[in-house]
Parts: C-alpha cells; sequence; structure tokens
C-alpha cells in the first residue's frame, strides 16, 4: 500500500485547477468573440440604416428635379449628355440660368454628400448601390461636362470628386474606397 504524501495531493489540485482554468480561459473567448459579433452587426445595422434615412426623403428630391425637369437641362426627361450649349446657357449671367446654376449645384452636392457618406463608411455602399446606382450614375454621365467646366473655371479638380469615385465604383463592381 502506498502512503499518502503531500504532494500528490498537492499534483491533483494544480491538475484540476489548471484545467478549470483552461475551460474558463475558453469561455471567456468565446464570449469575447459572441460580443465582437454584436457590435459588427450593430454597426452594419446602422450603416444600413443611415443609407436610408441619410439622404433627404424623395419629396424633396422630387421638388428639385421637377425644377430642373422644367428647366432647359430636363434633367429626368434628358437621355443624354448635356450639349456645349447647355452647359454655356448655365453660366450665363441671367435670372433663369442663375437658378437653375443653384438648383443644379444645390442638388449635386446632396448627391457628393451621400457620397461622401458611402466612402467614410457612414453608409452602407451595398445597400446605397442597390438604391441609388441607376440614378446616381445616370446624373453623372449627363451633368459631366457641367460637373468638368465648373472644375475648370474654379480651378478645382476635387469638386464632386466622391459622386465620381462611388459612381464609377458602382460600373466596375468594385467597394468604394473608404476614406478613414
Amino acid at each position: 500500500m502506498s502512503t499518502f504524501q503531500w504532494t500528490d495531493l498537492w499534483s491533483v489540485f494544480a491538475g484540476v485547477g489548471g484545467l478549470a482554468t483552461a475551460i474558463i480561459a475558453y469561455l471567456a473567448y468565446r464570449q469575447l468573440e459572441a460580443m465582437k459579433t454584436s457590435i459588427d452587426d450593430a454597426k452594419n445595422w446602422n450603416k444600413i440604416n443611415s443609407a436610408f434615412s441619410y439622404l433627404p426623403k424623395s419629396h424633396e428630391f422630387n421638388e428639385i428635379e421637377q425644377f430642373l425637369n422644367a428647366s432647359f437641362i430636363k434633367l429626368i426627361d434628358r437621355t443624354s449628355k448635356l450639349t456645349d450649349a447647355e452647359v454655356a446657357q448655365l453660366f450665363e449671367e441671367t435670372p433663369e440660368a442663375n437658378e437653375v446654376k443653384i438648383k443644379l449645384k444645390n442638388y449635386l452636392n446632396l448627391l457628393e454628400g451621400f457620397c461622401t457618406a458611402v466612402e467614410m463608411g457612414a453608409v452602407d455602399p451595398d445597400a446605397a448601390k442597390a438604391m441609388y446606382c441607376y440614378k446616381f450614375a445616370r446624373h453623372y454621365e449627363e451633368m459631366l461636362p457641367y460637373i468638368s467646366e465648373v472644375r475648370t473655371k474654379l480651378n478645382a479638380p476635387e469638386i464632386f470628386t466622391s459622386f465620381e469615385r462611388v459612381v464609377n465604383s458602382w460600373k466596375t463592381n468594385e467597394s468604394p474606397a473608404k476614406k478613414y
């Protein structure tokens, strides 16, 4: 019969303690994974939600679009790029041209702001693309002669670049590069 030794008892406790520590560490790790998943899900939900609420409501867009469609640039009825004559007309110093130019600038600024939010990661790019790809790409292509002229006249090549980058990324099925 073997004799009892305190070191044997200590070895048993050490083994049980080591096993318990490993189990607790594993459970803590799994909880941290679950917390990270929960935080990521909340972050993604917030981005998707902001895609649906960041832009002005459709009636606000509609008001500007109706005004621009009733003008000489025919924003909604248009099927081609602005002509050189239409771009020149936008820069005339007449009350009508000035009003159209201001509304068009405001409209493009709304689109630019939304695209900046996409690039900054505040808006989910997939939700934004699903909702606005056709509208944004169409208006970008049609208004590009005006945008180019504004960039040239103001010597500001950075004007409407978020709009341009997001539309181009959607055309190539790439995710917009994030600015942050």
